[in-house]
C-alpha cells in the first residue's frame, strides 16, 4: 500500500512539472530558425510524459526538412517504451538455476524522461521507470526461507511434484542513456541504470500426495540498490534489448548468489 501512495504521489508532481516544462519548452521554441553553431551545440532541456508529447511530435515532423551544413537532423528518439525480457542467471551459487523460458521481467521505461540534443544524431536522456522481476527455478530445488530470514536452495520433500519456485522483485528505474540515430528510424541507445529494490517476495508451489502446495514470504532481505547495463536497438517505436545485472539479486549473507541477463523486445511510445 505504501508503494502504491509513493507512486501516485510520485505521478502528481511529474505529471505538474511536465506542464510547466511544455510550455517552457513551446516558449523558446517559437523563436527564429535554428542556425548551424544550434546544431552541434543545442543546448537545453526537453521534458516528456507518455502520450504528452505534442512538441516533440512537431519536431519529429520538421526535423528531417531542416538541412544544416548539408545534414539532416535526426528526430528526437522514443525514450518511453514498454518492455518485456526474459531473464537467465549468470554466475549461480551452487544449486540455483534460473529457467530463461519461465523467468521474465516488465518494464516501464522512462515514465518520466528528460532529454537533451547532443548534436545533429546524438542525444542524452535520464527517465525514472517501474520494473518487476520473476526469477524461476522450475527443476527439482527450491527457495527455502528459514526461520532467521534466511534463504538456501534445497530439494523438494520427498516425493513431491515441483512446479516453481520464484523470487519476485518490484524496483524503481533511473536509466542514464545515449541515443544514437543511425538513420531510417533507427536507433542504437546505451547506458547505465540504477535500480531502487524496494519489495521481493517469494512463492513455491508444487503438489505432494495429490494436493496442492503453496509456501509465500514477503519483505525478504534483496540488496535495496544494484545497477545495471542496458543496450538497445530500435526502428522507429519497436526494437530490441539486452541487459546485464552483474550485482546480486539478494544480499549474500542471507540468500544464495545469483546475477542476471536479460534479452527481450520494446516497445516505444
Amino acid at each position: 500500500m505504501k508503494t502504491k501512495l509513493f507512486l501516485i504521489v510520485m505521478m502528481i508532481i511529474a505529471t505538474t512539472c511536465g506542464i510547466k516544462a511544455q510550455n517552457d519548452s513551446i516558449a523558446l521554441t517559437t523563436g527564429p530558425q535554428i542556425d548551424s553553431n544550434s546544431e552541434d551545440h543545442p543546448g537545453g532541456w526537453d521534458f516528456s510524459l507518455p502520450f504528452m508529447n505534442s512538441n516533440r511530435e512537431k519536431e519529429q515532423a520538421n526535423n528531417y526538412k531542416l538541412l544544416e551544413n548539408g545534414r539532416n537532423r535526426a528526430p528526437y528518439p522514443h525514450c518511453t517504451s514498454f518492455q518485456f525480457g526474459f531473464i537467465s542467471g549468470v554466475d549461480e551459487a551452487p544449486g540455483v538455476n534460473i529457467d530463461m523460458g519461465q523467468s521474465f521481467e516488465l518494464e516501464l521505461r522512462n515514465l518520466v524522461a528528460f532529454s537533451s540534443r547532443l548534436s545533429s544524431h546524438s542525444f542524452f536522456s535520464l527517465g525514472f521507470g517501474l520494473s518487476w522481476r520473476n526469477y524461476r527455478m522450475t527443476g527439482h530445488n527450491q527457495f527455502l526461507l528459514n526461520d532467521d530470514g534466511t534463504i538456501n536452495v534445497a530439494p523438494y520433500p520427498t516425493g513431491a511434484n515441483p512446479k516453481f519456485s520464484r523470487i519476485h522483485t518490484f524496483s524503481l528505474v533511473v536509466p542514464v542513456q545515449i541515443h544514437f540515430g543511425l538513420g531510417r528510424s533507427w536507433y542504437l541507445s546505451f547506458g547505465p541504470e540504477l535500480y531502487f529494490n524496494t519489495y521481493a517476495s517469494l512463492k513455491t508451489r508444487y503438489s505432494l500426495n495429490g494436493e496442492s502446495q503453496k509456501i509465500e514470504a514477503n519483505r525478504l532481505h534483496r540488496n535495496k540498490v544494484t545497477y545495471g547495463l542496458m543496450c538497445d536497438i530500435t526502428y522507429s517505436r519497436l526494437g530490441v534489448y539486452f541487459k546485464y545485472s552483474p550485482c546480486n539479486v539478494m544480499q549474500t549473507e542471507f540468500g544464495p548468489k545469483f546475477k542476471s541477463i536479460t534479452a527481450g523486445v520494446r516497445l516505444a511510445f
